[in-house]
């Protein structure tokens, strides 16, 4: 994620500027951001969804060394259509993200350190202060799209029986909590069924 440039003529959808030096260092502050309808209609568009009911996002700064240490709690529903029944439905979202706004030299010598990091090492990279601000709304609108489910299941979609019978043909049960249909699982069962109707060394035909 790039840094965040309020200063660009083009405003976020969901704009909430907080001015670092504003925060004093030791005393963290909590802002609590809640989308208007308007703001909802335009991330819908901007996120690719059918319709955003509800965006809200509780975010507490801390003082850190060359810029603010950031924790976001987000929580929103929206409405998306299902891949696999193609009805829109209702799903929910609730994220928890830390990450740290840095303004330069740190920023630099953040990403240097996260370059030099072992691949396993699991950091997310620092945000980059314009100007001692952090667009708060900006990045939780980026934030809330990753948790955003790419390919949306309804909880009334196909998926787990199907899956099941193919467990049970394998002489095996389900995982619990799967509900991903296979694609061959129809005719898994047909060719059991086969099988079963055909006598032992005799001919189908």
């Amino acid at each position: 994620m790039t840094g965040t440039d309020t200063t660009s003529a083009q405003t976020p959808e969901f704009s909430r500027v907080i001015e670092i030096e504003a925060i004093e260092p030791g005393e963290p502050r909590t802002f609590s951001y809640t989308a208007t309808p308007a703001e909802c209609a335009a991330l819908a568009r901007r996120l690719g969804q059918d319709q955003i009911l509800s965006l809200e996002a509780e975010v507490t700064v801390t003082r850190v060394r060359g810029g603010a240490h950031l924790v976001f709690e987000l929580s929103g529903r929206l409405i998306q259509t299902c891949v696999v029944t193609n009805l829109r439905f209702e799903a929910s979202v609730s994220e928890t993200v830390e990450v740290d706004a840095l303004a330069e030299p740190e920023y630099g010598r953040r990403l240097a350190a996260l370059d030099a990091a072992e691949p396993e090492d699991d950091q997310e990279p620092p945000e980059q202060l314009v100007d001692g601000r952090v667009d708060a709304g900006e990045l939780a609108t980026e934030y809330f799209s990753l948790a955003i489910d790419p390919y949306p299941r309804s909880p009334e979609a196909p998926g787990e029986p199907v899956e099941r019978e193919v467990f049970t043909l394998r002489g095996g049960s389900a995982p619990e909590g799967k509900g991903r249909e296979h694609p061959f699982a129809k005719l898994a069962a047909l060719k059991q069924r086969m099988d079963t109707d055909t006598p032992e060394g005799g001919d189908a035909s």
